[in-house]
């Protein structure tokens, strides 16, 4: 069960949260400023069906976390926190939606939920509530459980290892990482050996900007091995230093030495380890950087291990 208390008191973990989960989920998130309340207003952009038009439909997201409440084990969300109905049809008018998602890291009261469905009906406004068993479900999938890493480490800290349609074939989900995890039929998948490697390469210092992402490896338990796939990745212009840090010979040491520390470790069960990096440039800063986009995917074949 994932704690909501790992986020933030102030809210804006849970804001993130909800961010990062309508980004995997198709939708366009938008930032509109402080509201009266002090905090920000997150807009929603829902792609329209193209049949009908592909009209986008916007969505009013108010977050409230209250998972902090009575010493940590929290409370509903009740009327004084969403506030009055005009309030909310006034808020929605004003950021021109056309809907409005209530967002908790608990869970509303039945009179929050019974205000919300009267607007529906009266206002003509579309209402919705995501709460915290909605949250958990939304998170528990190969793309919401990294989301889930990377905001509540310790709840989530644990392999979330997902099947595939092959059975040698797994999406692996640990530390905020999506790694693509093929093995041997039959074989076992050895997680211990995989954090040591992980261990290896979060140990690893690096130039300010860059970042190794493990992106899949092959667990050969017949030959004792474990190849592991990832990316190297680096922002800003490509000066002396970065050429020099990408550099073949570079990224040659830096394998070697990553072999070494993970093959020390005390998860070391007698395999043999190889990282395999591909430097790759990006932009944090873009709107559309994701460090896990498809894209960086696209040119890792499930079966990359013949190449070892």
């Amino acid at each position: 069960m994932l704690d909501f208390t790992e986020l933030s008191q102030n809210g804006e973990d849970l804001e993130l949260l909800v961010r990062e989960i309508a980004v995997s989920l198709g939708f366009k998130a938008l930032w509109s400023g402080r509201g009266p309340d002090g905090g920000r207003d997150l807009i929603l952009e829902e792609p329209g069906n193209p049949h009908l038009g592909a009209k986008v439909r916007r969505w009013l997201v108010s977050c409230k976390h209250t998972a902090h409440a009575n010493q940590g084990k929290g409370r509903s969300v009740g009327i004084d926190d969403v506030g009055a109905d005009g309030g909310i049809v006034d808020a929605v008018h004003q950021h021109q939606a056309h809907a409005y998602l209530l967002v908790c890291s608990t869970q509303p009261s039945s009179a929050v939920v019974s205000r919300l469905e009267a607007i529906e009906r009266n206002r003509g406004i579309s209402t919705r509530i995501w709460d915290g068993v909605d949250l958990e479900r939304l998170l528990d999938t190969a793309k919401g459980w990294a989301i889930a890493q990377r905001f509540m480490p310790q709840s989530a800290e644990e392999w979330k290892i997902i099947s595939t349609s092959q059975p040698n074939q797994y999406i692996g989900l640990t530390r905020g990482y999506y790694i693509r995890i093929a093995n041997r039929i039959g074989s076992f998948l050895y997680t211990g050996m995989m954090n040591a490697c992980l261990d290896a390469m979060k140990e690893t210092t690096l130039p300010p900007g860059h970042e190794l992402r493990p992106r899949a490896v092959y667990h050969d338990d017949k030959g004792s091995h474990m190849h592991w796939r990832v990316d190297y990745l680096y922002q800003g212009p490509e000066t002396r230093e970065v050429l020099l840090a990408i550099s073949p010979p570079t990224l040659m040491q830096l394998q070697e030495d990553l072999t070494r520390r993970a093959e020390k470790s005390e998860n070391y069960w007698g395999l043999s380890a190889y990282f395999e990096l591909r430097p790759q440039r990006v932009s944090r800063g873009h709107d559309h950087f994701d460090p896990d986009h498809y894209d960086f995917y696209e040119r890792i074949p499930w079966n990359f291990h013949v190449y070892y």
